[in-house]
C-alpha cells in the first residue's frame, strides 16, 4: 500500500517479531477523511475503479481484504493526512469497524500514512502459540522488505526492531528507477547480501518483446560467488514479488550445467509483461501467477542466462584489497613519479611476505600492558570506584514511551542527507576493520588497521559523533538527570569569567548578561526537552528573583557521562551562539553544542573544580576513561558513526606501517 500510494520513503517499526507491535509510515499521498469510515471494511479499495479493472491489473492491492483482516486481529490504528488536508486524522478500528471515539484531527504528522498494529492475535490464541518466536518472525519480515527494496531501490528503506540501538536495515533511495541509476540497485543487494556478493553481480537484459509482449532485467553472481548453499532467487513480476516455480526449475538445472559443484548463485529478476496476458488472482496470498506463452518465454529467459555463463566462463577476475592512509589524503609526489608495471608484472601471482600480514591474535597486549602493572582486582575496583562516583553525580533515565517517535522535518531531512553526502567511504572503512592499541592522551588513540599504526584524533571523532546522534536520534533521548539542580545564573556567570568567551566591558556587566541568558533559556526550554531532553525548570521565590534550574542533560549513548567541567560554557553558548529564529540552523546549532559539550577534550581541571587527589586515584580514573574511550566511544564509531570527510586530514595520521618495522628487526 505504501508504494501504491507513492511513497519514497518506508519507515518500519517491529517490536517482538511484530507480535506486540508493526508500525509502518510513509510519505505517500494519505488516505481522504471520507475514506477512514470504511477503510477496514471488506472488499472496499480504491484501486479498482471498473470491472475491467480486473482484466489489467497494475497495483499491489485490490482485493480490500488486508485492513480489514488486521483489524478483526489486532488493535489497529490509523494515522493519515493528505497534501490538500490542514491536519491529519486518526482512527481506531476494531472488527473492521470505527471504535466509539471516532475520527479524530491530529496535528503532528506530516503528509503520509502511518498504521499501527497492536497485540497480533490476541483474540485468537490457538493462531497466537501455532507462530514462532519473536526472531523467527522478525527474520521472516526482514526477507520480505528486504526483497522489496532491492527491487525499490528507488525508494529508501528503514526497518528497526525497537530496543535496538541502530537499524536493520537501511536503503539511501535515489531520485528515480532508470537504467542510469541501476548502479543504486547493486549497492542496496550488496547492504542486504554483502560486498563480497555485490562485487561479483553480471546484468542480464532482454529487450521488449513485440510478439510475446514481455522484457526482462536480472543480474546473478557468476561462478567466482560459492557462498550460498541453495540457490537464492528473487523474482518481480510486474512489481510484485512472486514465485514462480517452472522458472526456478528450469535456472536450476541450468546452474548444474555450467557451474562447479556445489555453487549457488544468488538471482534477482524483474520480469515485466503485458498485464493482459497476466493472472494474479490465483492465489489467495498473490504469491503466484500464470501468464501466457510460459514455454517461450521461459525459454528466452533461459538462452540469456546460458550465453552470460558461457561469456563468464572465458575470464576470471581476482580482486585484492588494499586500504592505506593516501587512499583518501592523497599520495606523495615521490609516489606519483612511480612507474606502473607492466601488464604481464601484474598477471603474476606474487608470493605473501610475513611482514606483509597484519598478525592480530588473541595474544595481542595493548599499550598500557607496556606502562604499568595492574591485577584484576585492581581493575575491577577501580571500575566500581568510577561506577559509584558516576551515580553520585547523575541517574540516567530513559523516556516513559513504547515506541520511538518519528519526525518528518523537512530541515531535519536536510541536515541528514548532508551528513551522508559528505561521509568519508574510506575512513568508515578505516574505523570499520580497526583494532584498538591504546590511549596516548584523552584526545588521541593509537589503531592498527591492516598493516598500518595510525594516530585518531578521538576528540574530533567523538564531537562529529555526538552531533549525528542529535540528528538520527532526534527526539528520543533518555535523561541524564543531575543529582541537585544547578542555577542556569551561576553557570553562565562562571561561563563569563572563562577568557574562552572573550568577555569585554563593552559587551555589559556580567550579572546583567548571566540573568538575561538564563531568563531565555528557560523561554526555550520545551523545545529544548522535547526534541534534546535539557530539562529547564522555574523555581518561584516570593521574596526575590525566580531561579531557572537545570535538572537535566541528555543520554546520547550508554555507559558514557559528558564532562560537567565545560558545562557553564556550553550553557551560554547554546544562549549566544544558536540561530533561533530559522529551523533549521536552530537544529543543526543546538547539535553542534551538545556534540562539542559531550566531546572527549584534554581538561585542565582547576582545584576548586576537581580534587586531584593521590597518584593512585589518578591512575586509577586514566584507566576507567581509558576503558570507556575503547569500549564505549570506539565501538560507537564503528556501530554509528559516519566519518565527514571535511578534516580526514586532523583525525588520521599514519604513524608508521608494520612491515617496514618488521624489516628493521629482522636485521636486528
Amino acid at each position: 500500500n505504501c508504494l501504491d500510494a507513492g511513497a519514497t520513503s518506508i519507515n518500519i517499526q517491529i517490536k517482538d517479531g511484530g507480535l506486540k507491535l508493526i508500525h509502518i509510515s510513509d510519505n505517500g499521498c494519505g488516505i481522504d477523511k471520507e475514506d477512514l469510515k470504511i477503510v477496514c471494511e471488506r472488499f472496499t479499495t480504491s484501486k479498482l475503479k471498473e470491472f475491467e479493472d480486473l482484466k489489467s491489473i497494475n497495483t499491489f492491492g485490490f482485493r480490500g481484504e488486508a485492513l480489514a483482516s488486521i483489524s478483526h486481529v489486532s488493535r489497529l490504528t490509523i494515522i493519515t493526512k493528505t497534501q490538500d488536508s490542514p491536519c491529519a486524522f486518526k482512527a481506531i478500528y476494531s472488527d473492521g469497524k470505527l471504535t466509539k471515539d471516532g475520527i479524530k484531527p491530529c496535528a503532528a504528522a506530516s503528509t503520509g500514512t502511518q498504521i499501527i498494529v497492536e497485540d497480533l492475535f490476541y483474540n485468537s490464541s490457538i493462531r497466537r502459540n501455532a507462530l514462532k518466536g519473536g526472531s523467527d518472525e522478525f527474520s521472516k519480515i526482514y526477507e520480505v522488505v528486504s526483497r522489496y527494496a532491492i527491487h525499490n531501490y528507488h525508494v529508501g528503506f528503514y526497518l528497526k526492531r525497537i530496543g535496538e540501538s541502530s537499524m536493520d536495515l537501511k536503503t539511501p533511495g535515489c531520485a528515480s528507477r532508470t537504467i542510469e541509476n541501476e548502479n543504486h540497485l547493486q549497492d542496496v543487494i550488496g547492504i542486504v547480501h554483502g560486498a563480497d556478493l555485490k562485487k561479483e553481480l553480471e546484468r542480464i537484459s532482454i529487450d521488449f518483446d513485440e510478439k510475446l509482449k514481455f522484457d526482462m532485467m536480472a543480474y546473478m553472481t557468476n561462478s567466482r560467488y560459492s557462498q550460498l548453499k541453495q540457490l537464492n532467487f528473487i523474482l518481480f513480476i510486474n512489481e510484485r514479488l512472486v514465485d514462480c516455480q517452472p522458472i526456478k526449475k528450469s535456472l536450476q538445472n541450468l546452474f548444474q550445467m555450467y557451474l562447479p559443484k556445489s555453487t549457488n548463485p544468488f538471482v534477482y529478476m524483474n520480469l515485466r509483461i503485458d498485464a493482459k496476458h497476466l493472472d494474479v488472482n490465483i492465489h489467495p496470498t498473490k504469491h503466484e501467477v500464470r501468464f501466457l506463452y510460459q514455454d517461450e518465454i521461459m525459454g528466452r529467459i533461459e538462452k540469456s542466462f546460458e550465453e552470460k555463463l558461457l561469456d563468464c566462463g572465458t575470464s576470471r577476475s581476482y580482486y585484492v584489497k588494499n586500504l592505506t592512509l593516501e587512499t583518501f589524503i592523497g599520495t606523495s609526489d615521490s609516489q606519483k613519479s612511480k612507474k606502473k608495471s607492466d601488464s604481464q608484472d601484474s598477471e603474476t601471482k606474487e608470493p605473501i611476505y610475513p611482514y606483509q600480514l597484519s598478525r592480530v591474535d588473541s595474544k595481542e597486549r595493548k599499550l598500557e600492558s607496556f606502562l604499568h602493572q595492574t591485577s584484576l582486582d585492581d581493575s575491577i575496583k577501580a571500575m566500581n570506584r568510577s561506577k559509584a562516583s558516576s551515580q553520585e553525580k547523575c541517574k540516567s533515565v530513559l523516556r516513559a514511551q513504547n515506541l520511538e517517535r518519528l519526525f518528518n522535518f523537512k530541515s531535519l531531512n536536510e541536515l541528514k542527507e548532508d551528513v551522508e553526502k559528505k561521509s568519508s567511504k574510506n575512513l568508515k572503512q578505516v574505523l570499520d576493520d580497526v583494532n584498538f592499541v591504546g590511549c596516548i592522551e584523552r584526545e588521541l588513540a593509537l589503531v592498527q588497521h591492516q598493516t598500518g599504526l595510525y594516530i585518531l584524533n578521538t576528540r574530533l571523532l567523538s564531537e562529529e559523533l555526538f552531533y549525528q546522534i542529535c540528528l538520527f536520534n532526534f527526539g528520543n533521548f533518555g535523561y541524564f538527570r543531575l543529582s541537585e539542580p544547578i542555577d542556569l545564573y551561576d553557570l553562565a556567570y562562571m561561563a563569563l569569567n572563562d577568557p574562552r568567551t572573550e568577555w569585554t566591558e563593552e559587551d555589559g556587566p556580567k550579572e546583567k548578561l548571566a540573568k538575561r541568558c538564563a531568563k531565555f533559556l528557560y523561554s526555550k526550554s520545551t523545545l529544548l526537552d522535547d526534541y534534546f531532553s535539557i530539562k529547564i525548570a522555574k523555581k518561584v521565590q516570593v521574596d526575590a528573583e525566580n531561579k531557572y534550574l537545570l535538572e537535566a542533560l541528555p543520554m546520547l549513548i550508554e555507559d558514557y557521562e559528558p564532562d560537567l567541567v565545560d558545562l557553564p560554557l556550553f550553557v551560554i553558548r547554546l544562549a549566544t551562539e544558536v540561530e533561533w529564529q530559522n529551523e533549521k540552523e536552530c537544529f543543526d546549532g543546538i547539535s553542534k553544542e551538545i556534540g562539542y559539550f559531550f566531546a572527549i577534550k584534554n581538561l585542565k581541571y582547576e582545584e576548586n573544580v576537581c580534587d586531584i587527589g593521590a597518584n593512585s586515584s589518578q591512575g586509577s580514573d586514566k584507566k576507567n576513561e581509558s576503558w570507556m574511550i575503547e569500549h564505549v566511544l570506539y565501538k560507537a564509531f564503528v556501530n554509528m558513526l559516519l566519518p565527514s570527510s571535511e578534516n580526514e586530514q586532523q583525525i588520521i595520521f599514519k604513524l608508521v606501517d608494520l612491515s617496514k618495522l618488521y624489516r628493521v628487526f629482522e636485521r636486528c
